[in-house]
């Protein structure tokens, strides 16, 4: 016989891993040695992504657990996400968002139900808020420590299964769960390293309304839309409040329930009357005791917009109110006939008169300018208002030399807080129509938005802008500043109202210290065009010379920009 030989069988070269697996690894691995090196480094980048990729998927979908804390019923999840925290899905009012820690994980929580007879047993048993707190404190360890052990697992699963269908190998398994085992431990350090226990008394509650144009039908009139747009939004912020009021509660060791003192903070309303009507669905929903108003009620400063105020008397609680610049001697005028109207319920403060909302003082002065025309900058002013503030300076040292402290002081503008800082713990101002905070010493400077929206001129020209208020609570022992939440209601064509908490203690931590200088505007010249002795603008405070309003016959049209600062 002829015995025919074929090649020889190729031996598996020096240093090269042996020919298993699928095709494509067989042809991989027949690379030279240098090649295979980087090859290897790509694919170990693969497995780890594709096993993060899996796992971050199916803690989303399959990680999820439910849980009972106290009567509610929630569904808990950890996603991914760049900022991390917690998401608190409230169906079908919106969510709750809370700041508590940083890092690749965020825990979301859905309110899946609220058992009522569990809610009214635990009224009705009479427990303290101590003793609720502990109870829901262990049914949430119970919780999360669920939660976590159920999403590692599922986390760790779902990574090796991809890995094995993708790459057949068990050393693909085992570096795509031990690359996820080491990002899951990793995040919850991150997440221990940076919680932050007093995002719970911060939170920031949003809620949506349907689009405008399906919840105000065909409507043309302006005033029409707005009435029907805004009386929503005001129903739905009582929603809100009412389920935030029940929801939070005031920071760890603060006063909290009948011990805290509730007052609304309003400003620069320009005869809005929604936004009084967003006032009474607060004062009713958080049970406030009083209101503050730190001015602008008016637009012009006419007898004819008088008429607007009236809805400050219909409250049914103390409403203590300041001058601002839009605000003229006959506005002032009518705010004070409301107050003889309501035997003293309304007040006006000016000239550093005081008063007091359930033990809480508060002293004010009104705006030293009025000028509701054309604005620009003028420095000469800024003496006025500098000076008007130092007046109530004076009158705030003479009641804490009577034994009678101001914790509050009421302005319209910030250069007047700039002289009371070390005078009073608390000074509140507005005109600007955009929030802001500003700590020195011991003073804390807070500045309130338009709570009218920028007023009805918003309907004419302009951005739509928000109508914000804000409910401060007060120690009822000392008076001092517990917190402040801030309502945020969208204006014309915006479709969403918040409530957001801040802490006073966070304010203090956070919060930079005032501009030496803030910016300011001013008339390009004075309301009736009167001048000193030396061609400078005077200022009237509280003037009566009042422009035409726009509507007048043949009136000229005051320039009145409707998105700037008052």
């Amino acid at each position: 016989m002829i015995a025919v030989r074929g090649p020889a069988p190729r031996r598996p070269s020096a240093g090269r891993p042996r020919a298993t697996g699928s095709a494509v690894d067989r042809r991989l691995r027949a690379l030279p040695g240098r090649a295979w090196a980087r090859w290897a480094w790509l694919r170990a980048a693969a497995v780890v992504v594709v096993a993060l990729v899996a796992a971050g998927t199916a803690m989303g979908t399959a990680g999820a657990t439910t849980a009972s804390v106290g009567p509610v019923d929630a569904r808990l999840v950890l996603q991914p996400s760049l900022t991390g925290g917690t998401q608190v899905q409230v169906p079908p009012l919106g969510e709750l968002s809370l700041a508590t820690h940083d890092g690749p994980l965020r825990l979301r929580v859905e309110v899946e139900g609220l058992r009522l007879p569990e809610a009214r047993s635990l009224l009705a048993r009479g427990a303290t808020a101590a003793s609720v707190g502990e109870e829901l404190s262990r049914d949430v360890r119970g919780a999360l420590v669920a939660l976590a052990v159920r999403s590692v697992l599922v986390a760790l699963a779902a990574a090796a299964v991809a890995c094995l269908l993708v790459f057949r190998r068990p050393r693909a398994v085992l570096v795509g769960t031990g690359a996820v085992l080491v990002v899951l431990l990793a995040s919850g350090g991150v997440a221990a390293a940076t919680a932050d226990s007093r995002a719970l008394a911060e939170p920031r509650y949003s809620g949506l309304l349907t689009r405008a144009p399906a919840l105000v039908g065909d409507l043309t009139s302006v005033g029409s839309r707005f009435t029907a747009y805004q009386t929503r939004v005001a129903a739905l912020t009582g929603s809100v409040s009412r389920l935030y009021s029940a929801l939070s509660g005031l920071p760890a060791g603060a006063a909290a329930g009948d011990d805290d003192v509730r007052v609304l903070w309003v400003s620069d309303v320009h005869n809005n009357p929604e936004a009084y009507r967003l006032m009474a669905t607060l004062v009713q929903e958080f049970d406030v005791a009083g209101v503050v108003d730190t001015g602008d009620s008016s637009d012009f400063g006419s007898a004819a917009e008088t008429a607007l105020l009236a809805p400050m008397a219909s409250l049914g609680v103390p409403y203590l109110w300041v001058r601002g610049n839009h605000d003229s001697s006959t506005t002032q005028a009518a705010v004070a006939a409301l107050g003889e109207e309501t035997d003293g319920r309304v007040q006006v403060l000016d000239d550093g008169a005081t008063a007091e909302i359930a033990g809480v003082r508060f002293a004010g002065t009104g705006d030293p300018r009025f000028n509701p025309s054309s604005l620009v900058r003028n420095e000469a002013a800024r003496e006025q208002l500098t000076v008007a503030g130092e007046a109530l300076g004076r009158s705030l040292d003479a009641s804490a030399a009577a034994g009678e402290p101001v914790d509050v002081a009421l302005v319209h503008e910030p250069p007047m807080a700039l002289p009371l800082v070390g005078r009073v713990p608390l000074v509140l101002d507005g005109h600007t129509h955009q929030r802001a905070a500003a700590v020195d010493g011991g003073t804390l400077l807070l500045t309130q938005g338009s709570s009218g929206g920028a007023g009805l001129r918003s309907l004419v020209d302009g951005e739509p802008t928000p109508l914000q208020m804000s409910v401060l609570h007060f120690s009822a022992s000392d008076g001092s500043l517990l917190a402040v939440d801030d309502v945020t209601v969208g204006g014309v064509g915006l479709d969403s109202a918040t409530v957001e908490r801040r802490t006073a203690a966070s304010y203090r931590e956070e919060s930079g210290a005032p501009e030496e200088e803030p910016e300011l505007e001013e008339p390009a010249e004075p309301t009736g065009g009167v001048t000193g002795p030396d061609g400078a603008p005077a200022f009237t405070p509280g003037g009566t010379d009042v422009p035409p309003l726009p509507t007048d016959p043949g009136a000229p049209v005051v320039p009145t920009p409707s998105t700037s600062p008052s």
